[in-house]
């Protein structure tokens, strides 16, 4: 016989033991023992037997004991690449985004309450992950991902120098792979799951709306059991959403992140509790630290993600009330800062102004928010204080290959243009007017040195660049241009 639900793991989901006592009444309805013969009988469905119980079983107004298996059989399918398994993610997206439109409170509950549901939606079981950044994860971290054969190459130990390179040659035959990542498909189900116990949403013609309603249970402080719920799943969306590699493994399955997060934002705000009893150290609101969400928010514009209208919006914000979120910003450790300074630096160089709605969504042009992306650079460079402005700048300098947007060796540009705002010296008051996003736009648009060799902006940029790759690499680009030139 299965084991009823772990009383430890459940109260850790919902915060504290009042917590969990106050969903008990829910969970008593349901908390029942599955016997070994249906658990073995559910391992064995098929993926169409699967699909009908997902669509089923959902709905139950008390739960059932059987949807935490039925899931996990889903996932094992999808990972064992299962016939039909495209067609699958999307008639249970769609179910799963009916959930998010359903009104009823009561039912989100039966759902979490069924046996071991808190803790497999809202607790850290499910990764998300898939073969790929799991290695990454696991082997590729030091690097910060696949780095580049050049990075490779420049690595003098011998032995380290191929170890590394094996692990890229298994990394590489993983991302040949063709199709839908696993973990992609079954995010389409497991994260809407989790957004539809979060917020209630209005009918709309894309996924990347289903963020913007009504968060369930009102005021988080009042600690009901809609409430808790409501908190622990905005807290998981919002913590996954910004994981850089649960982003990588389901891309658009996670399109209600941003606009969810955009609500939570507003929400909290006119309750008057942004970093408030329910957050943690640097949050906005549960889940949503306020580094992570720059650095997300970025990445999904550079990438034209389809929430990039919400994730603009929301950056946007953060800039303009960066001092009001001081409380999860102002104690950020030195390498986060760095790593949010080289996020924005690669912002600016690669935002070409051009955004077209390529996925008609009806969204207009996309901007930069180049007030707001100045203000976010300023603060987490320390514009105001000389001492941590230059270890911040001086680590984003030294390791912004490992702690960088990208993996190790594609990130020289953006030190390079580190590399220059140490060299300039600037004293705080010129810091504190600074126009990075114009800065860093002119310091991009520069040509080599080979182009213009008596030029002092061109020189200065040149030796900025060699202080990025070392001289060898330096010296052998700037060869190889040459002889482009030629």
């Amino acid at each position: 016989m299965a084991q009823p639900c772990n009383d430890a793991r459940a109260a850790r989901v919902y915060a504290d033991r009042e917590g969990q006592s106050k969903q008990w009444k829910i969970h008593k309805k349901c908390c029942k023992l599955i016997d070994d013969e249906t658990i073995a009988n559910i391992s064995k469905r098929s993926l169409n037997r699967i699909n009908e119980d997902v669509k089923e079983i959902v709905c139950y107004p008390t739960g059932s004991p059987e949807l935490y298996y039925i899931l996990k059989r889903l996932r094992q399918l999808y990972d064992e690449k299962a016939d039909d398994s495209s067609e699958s993610a999307y008639i249970l997206h769609s179910v799963a985004r009916g959930l998010i439109m359903h009104p009823s409170d009561t039912l989100m509950l039966s759902m979490v309450a069924s046996p071991h549901m808190a803790n497999f939606l809202f607790g850290d079981e499910e990764d998300l992950l898939n073969e790929k950044t799991r290695l990454v994860k696991l082997k590729l971290a030091k690097t910060n991902g696949r780095p580049t054969e050049e990075y490779i190459e420049a690595i003098e130990d011998v032995e380290a120098r191929e170890e590394l390179r094996k692990i890229c040659d298994t990394y590489d035959e993983l991302d040949s792979s063709w199709g839908e990542p696993s973990s992609m498909s079954f995010c389409y189900t497991y994260f809407n799951l989790i957004v539809a116990c979060a917020i209630h949403c209005q009918r709309s013609h894309s996924s990347v709306h289903d963020g913007l309603g009504r968060l369930r249970g009102g005021d988080p402080r009042s600690k009901s059991p809609v409430s808790l719920m409501a908190t622990a799943a905005l807290r998981r969306a919002m913590e996954l959403w910004t994981n850089k590699h649960v982003l990588a493994s389901c891309g658009d399955a996670m399109a209600p992140a941003a606009s969810l997060a955009m609500t939570a934002v507003q929400h909290y705000e006119k309750l008057g509790i942004l970093g408030g009893p329910t957050c943690r150290e640097y949050e906005i609101v549960p889940g949503l630290q306020f580094d992570s969400a720059v650095i997300t928010c970025i990445g999904e514009l550079l990438e034209r993600a389809g929430s990039r209208q919400y994730s603009g919006k929301l950056l946007k914000d953060m800039g303009e009330k960066v001092e009001q979120f001081s409380f999860a910003w102002n104690e950020l450790p030195i390498d986060r800062r760095a790593a949010v300074a080289l996020a924005i630096v690669k912002y600016i160089m690669e935002d070409d102004g051009d955004d077209d709605d390529d996925f008609g969504m009806g969204f207009s042009n996309i901007e930069m928010p180049s007030a707001s992306v100045n203000k976010i650079f300023q603060v987490m460079c320390a514009a105001s204080d000389p001492k941590l402005r230059k270890d911040v700048l001086h680590k984003a300098a030294d390791d912004g290959e490992y702690i960088g947007p990208d993996a190790a060796g594609q990130n020289v540009q953006t030190r390079a243009f580190i590399y220059y705002l140490i060299r300039a010296d600037m004293p705080s008051d010129e810091w504190q007017i600074l126009d990075a996003v114009k800065l860093a736009k002119d310091f991009s648009a520069l040509p080599y040195i080979g182009r213009a060799p008596d030029d002092e902006k061109v020189k200065e940029k040149d030796e900025c660049l060699r202080l990025s790759r070392g001289d060898k690499l330096h010296n052998e680009i700037n060869e190889m241009l040459k002889g482009i030139k030629k």
